[in-house]
């Protein structure tokens, strides 16, 4: 019994050493969901053929949208902006943190407000702009009138780039549990029109995973004018965690960690059987990681915005991509073998492919998902804030495996078969 009872004592003393996942806190759910946009059907006013000479009606189905659609996609109970007003709304909610580099959903507004008026208090991070002066966000700034709300302008001062960061932290009233929203979207059209990823996690306030939110939040709130003061506060704060980071998903924020989320990608693209990836942008490490590994012969699909296709067409920027940009991209990967296809967005009204992630899928056919709100470029890993994400829960790379394979092989469309004309509905 005294043997017995000591290897009890043993286990209790050393449970904090064993490794947890994500899954094993309680509470835990992990939902993902893609904007996969209600669009309406917009015909061409003339003839339209493609390169391979086929002729077209009209752009493609819930692919190219108009603002004129947001109605009907957020309407859906799961479409993501449905659920972050149900998250924001709930009576149970007692603080909310959010940073992003751009806010100005109306109905997002409107939820922050209800939720402002309920008692609710909010902190938030936003982009303050490039200029000396900084660029006050009007939407934000009108919350104030609702209730107890905190802005918080950061970057581009201090050797720090954008404030590109897009986290939602709400804390219930239990004091037990977070929930985490992190996405490759803003609280703009990236709720509704723009073709996005959002991940919508529960979990204990206890967990690796929620601490270590609860300390960017702190770090940039009170630490981010430069990146050393940011640096030095984010590593202290994660320092006095208690827990140990969960063994199936790592976080990583820029710029502090940016060097490890890139030896990461880096090392399992390198082992991976193949990779299936999309970014708005794409240059620097990543891009020449890639090349190296198409002159390797690495199986890779990536999906692009068809402001990239045109771009390098016409010789001039499209939308919110450039000529310089479009050129590296051809000249580097798409002509050294990259399987590519382009989402036909409307670039009249900088509707945009902007999810950011990359699948990888190893010899054993297990998977991982490297994801968040940077875009693939240098930038992203060593100047901006940043928040990124390197998963292996199995339901969430299936659930990034079958959207992967809704935007390969229905939304999106192959070099031959886009228009010969560059011609908007």
């Amino acid at each position: 019994m005294k043997f017995i009872f000591s290897i009890l004592l043993f286990l209790f003393v050393c449970s904090d050493s064993f490794a947890m996942k994500l899954s094993d806190y309680r509470p835990y759910k992990f939902e993902v969901l893609f904007t996969n946009p209600v669009c309406a059907t917009y015909a061409y006013d003339r003839v339209v053929t493609t390169h391979s000479g086929q002729t077209l009606d009209s752009k493609p189905d819930d692919v190219y949208c108009k603002p004129s659609d947001e109605a009907a996609s957020v309407a859906r109970k799961n479409s993501p902006q449905f659920r972050l007003i149900e998250w924001i709304t709930s009576s149970d909610v007692k603080e909310i943190h959010a940073a992003y580099l751009s806010f100005s959903s109306k109905n997002i507004v409107n939820a922050m407000c209800t939720a402002l008026k309920n008692g609710v208090r909010i902190k938030m991070v936003l982009d303050g702009g490039e200029g000396p002066e900084v660029s006050v966000n009007k939407d934000a700034e009108g919350l104030k009138k609702c209730g107890d709300i905190s802005i918080t302008y950061r970057g581009s001062t201090g050797g720090l780039g954008y404030a590109h960061n897009k986290i939602l932290l709400v804390q219930l009233k239990d004091s037990l549990t977070a929930k985490i929203v992190f996405s490759s979207g803003n609280m703009t059209s990236g709720t509704s029109i723009n073709h996005e990823n959002w991940n919508f996690v529960t979990t204990s306030i206890e967990s690796f995973f929620a601490q270590t939110h609860f300390c960017v939040f702190d770090s940039m709130i009170q630490s981010g004018d430069t990146k050393a003061h940011f640096r030095d506060a984010l590593n202290l704060c994660r320092s006095k965690i208690k827990t140990s980071p969960e063994t199936d998903i790592s976080v990583y924020f820029s710029p502090v960690d940016g060097k490890e989320a890139l030896d990461q990608v880096t090392k399992v693209s390198k082992i991976s059987k193949n990779i299936e990836a999309m970014s708005h942008r794409l240059s620097g490490a990543l891009s020449a990681l890639f090349s190296e590994l198409l002159m390797a012969k690495k199986d890779i699909k990536f999906i692009l915005d068809d402001d990239i296709f045109w771009a390098e067409k016409l010789k001039k920027d499209v939308g919110r991509n450039s000529k310089i940009e479009a050129f590296r991209i051809y000249n580097e990967l798409i002509n050294k073998g990259m399987n590519t296809r382009f989402l036909q967005t409307n670039q009249n009204v900088y509707q945009l492919q902007h999810n950011k992630f990359m699948i990888f899928t190893f010899e054993n056919n297990k998977g991982a998902v490297f994801n968040g709100a940077g875009n693939m470029t240098t930038a992203a890993f060593t100047k901006n804030f940043e928040n990124f994400y390197y998963i292996t829960i199995p339901e969430v790379v299936d659930a990034y495996n079958k959207q992967y394979d809704l935007y390969f092989e229905k939304m999106a469309t192959k070099p031959e078969n886009m228009p010969r004309d560059y011609v908007l509905p």
